[in-house]
């Protein structure tokens, strides 16, 4: 892998040979980051000082693209190095506070305009989205990732994400690849984790200017044994169908851990989020089609692999 710098003044670097890399993209929660080393001298003072942006191709493709935050250098017995750190592109959105505003049949690309474009990410796939009118509100407070986010999520149905290549993603996880893993893939290890706390059973969803309520049930989790009920309260000028989509929409965030596969292959960058993967045969005997949630690549002088976190697809609970 090459790793390459773009300064405040817009020129481009390619940085010395790497020693390590980590990379992780996901759903942008946590924020993608990346962590990078290699050796260091004096002359690179200042353009590694001035670095804004760093990229990482691999085989010909880029594999990240984000904000760099933190520029450490260090000396001993062995020499000199030098490392960066830093974020996705979702960290530009995230440190950037978006005005209080009430939005009214909200179009994609005008949510962009108003909280992405302005704070550097103008690239952005919408496709599925173009006839998709929501409202919502915005507080005082609110970073213009939580804009779009909640825009995403709670209005449109869809997780965003941010691709490899720093390209904001909005496609209901259609882009994604397939992947197919079998007794006959290395795996160096597996791992399933069943977790039941915090999963809704039903959302009881409150107006209580209007006297309205309705309920919301998450039958699948019921039909486990789940006994877990929210109350939420909504705004006045919510109708019906907003009230059965927020509680749609709680109990679909609350479930959406309840199932993780993690899975260690020795191999670079074996997928990314949005990703499919199906598995058969493999050793925990827990196979079938799940959607790639995180996407962990490492190499250092021990070895090199990627780490999926891996949950079912379509899961509600």
């Amino acid at each position: 892998m090459t790793g390459f710098i773009t300064l405040c003044s817009g020129q481009g670097r390619e940085l010395p040979e790497l020693l390590s890399w980590d990379l992780t993209h996901g759903f942008c929660s946590p924020c993608d980051c990346f962590e990078v080393s290699f050796l260091y001298s004096p002359e690179m003072l200042a353009p590694l000082a001035e670095a804004v942006r760093f990229k990482a191709v691999h085989e010909d493709e880029t594999v990240f693209f984000g904000v760099v935050d933190e520029l450490e250098l260090s000396a001993d017995a062995a020499g000199c190095a030098a490392v960066l750190r830093g974020r996705g592109m979702q960290a530009l959105l995230l440190d950037n506070e978006a005005e209080s505003a009430d939005y009214t049949g909200a179009a994609a690309d005008f949510i962009l305009e108003r909280h992405a474009v302005p704070w550097g990410v103008a690239d952005a796939d919408c496709t599925g989205l173009e006839r998709v009118r929501a409202s919502l509100s915005v507080s005082a407070g609110e970073s213009c990732w939580g804009v779009i986010d909640k825009f995403a999520q709670f209005c449109a149905g869809v997780r965003p994400r941010f691709s490899p290549g720093g390209r904001l993603i909005l496609d209901g996880e259609r882009g994604g690849r397939e992947r197919r893993i079998t007794a006959a893939t290395p795996i160096s290890a597996q791992s399933f984790v069943q977790d039941r706390y915090g999963v809704i059973s039903s959302a009881l969803v409150k107006n209580r200017v209007l006297g309205s309520q309705t309920v919301v049930d998450n039958a699948q989790f019921q039909a486990l044994g789940g006994r877990c009920r929210r109350i939420v309260n909504v705004p006045r000028r919510t109708g019906f169908d907003a009230m059965r989509h927020t509680g749609t929409y709680q109990i679909r965030r609350s479930a959406e851990g309840m199932r993780t596969m993690t899975l260690a292959l020795p191999e670079l960058f074996a997928a990314f989020p949005g990703d499919r993967a199906e598995l058969r045969d493999t050793p925990l005997g827990v196979d079938g089609r799940y959607l790639v949630w995180q996407s962990r690549c490492w190499a250092d002088g021990q070895g090199a692999g990627t780490v999926l976190t891996l949950r079912p697809e379509g899961a509600a609970g």
